[in-house]
């Protein structure tokens, strides 16, 4: 049996991963268990959670899932130790020891773990400086954005169709609070009518469930225009925003393809950010017009409420600070 290498696409589910593990039991194999609970996850979030245990697996030397028992919270947090100073970043330590958390506990209630080596009182959280924090970005430098956009030098034979996919897409991301990898999936059937109103259908969800988003009027005539202008150019594609390379034209794009778009305009005004910054201003500034909690949490598809107000709540008590009325002394 070999460890799975570090070279190995994550083209599998969360299944296929743990099923690298050797059970000496005559119960079904633990990937039956991971593929019942994570089954409904979307598949980047199957291969973070895959890529989690693969790494933690490789570190601890496991060959087959039984020596985990031996594992207590101490091993855990030596592990957590080791990728700090192995240069990781707190957020990227939090979402690694997140899925470990969460696979060992479906390990554990199947009764393929004795105990649970992850213990949260134990394992913190790494804390987060606030200031390195993905913002929002003002409505000022968005309309920079689009501005260097224009200006921008885009290859002659294309630099029409560039222009216009990514200016766009900096504006579907903004308008919908889309994440990156939502718009790279999305096909042009995804847009409907519902009622009165057009709708973007994503199926590709974090949550790995479809979710329905409104299209404002002035974005929706954008894509209608957009789709003529493919049409015109004879770029034949299902995807809304396809990849424009002349060995790939009409193939999707990737959202590491949507996020580089974003980056490009950010530098040329001298940001240094991503497609999320966009995701993050659109959630913010709805938050601060004073759109209800509740209505923002949901078109912005968070399981949480406190994931949306967080969005906002370091500028909300610089801006409003309870002390800022107390009698001066």
């Amino acid at each position: 049996m070999k460890i799975i290498s570090a070279e190995d696409k994550f083209a599998q589910p969360l299944a296929t991963e743990a099923g690298a593990l050797e059970v000496k039991k005559t119960a079904a194999s633990p990937a039956k268990a991971l593929e019942l609970v994570f089954g409904e996850y979307s598949p980047n979030t199957q291969r973070a959670y895959a890529r989690a245990f693969r790494d933690f697996q490789e570190w601890a030397d496991i060959r087959e899932l039984h020596e985990m028992e031996s594992f207590d919270p101490l091993r855990m947090l030596e592990y957590k130790n080791f990728l700090k100073s192995s240069g990781k970043k707190p957020a990227t330590i939090n979402q690694t020891m997140s899925a470990l958390r969460k696979v060992c506990k479906v390990l554990t209630e199947f009764g393929y773990l004795k105990h649970n080596p992850f213990k949260a009182s134990v394992i913190r959280a790494e804390k987060i400086d606030s200031s390195a924090s993905k913002g929002a970005l003002q409505v000022s430098q968005l309309n920079a954005m689009i501005e260097a956009n224009e200006m921008m030098e885009y290859d002659g034979r294309i630099a029409s169709l560039l222009r216009f996919r990514n200016g766009l897409v900096l504006k579907f991301l903004y308008l919908t609070a889309a994440r990156r990898g939502e718009a790279a999936d999305l096909l042009w059937d995804d847009i409907v009518q519902d009622g009165s109103f057009q709708v973007a259908i994503l199926r590709h969800t974090k949550s790995g469930k479809e979710q329905r988003i409104k299209l404002r009027k002035e974005l929706h005539e954008e894509l209608e225009e957009w789709q003529k202008m493919l049409q015109e150019n004879n770029v034949v594609t299902t995807y809304v925003f396809p990849s424009l390379g002349f060995r790939t034209m009409g193939d999707k794009m990737c959202g590491k393809g949507i996020n580089d778009i974003i980056v490009r305009l950010g530098k040329a005004i001298g940001l240094n950010i991503s497609a999320h910054y966009l995701r993050h201003t659109a959630i913010t500034l709805a938050l601060e017009l004073g759109e209800p909690l509740q209505k923002v949490q949901s078109y912005a598809r968070h399981a949480s409420a406190n994931t949306t107000i967080r969005y906002f709540h370091d500028r909300q008590l610089l801006e409003k600070n309870p002390t800022d009325t107390l009698p001066l002394i």
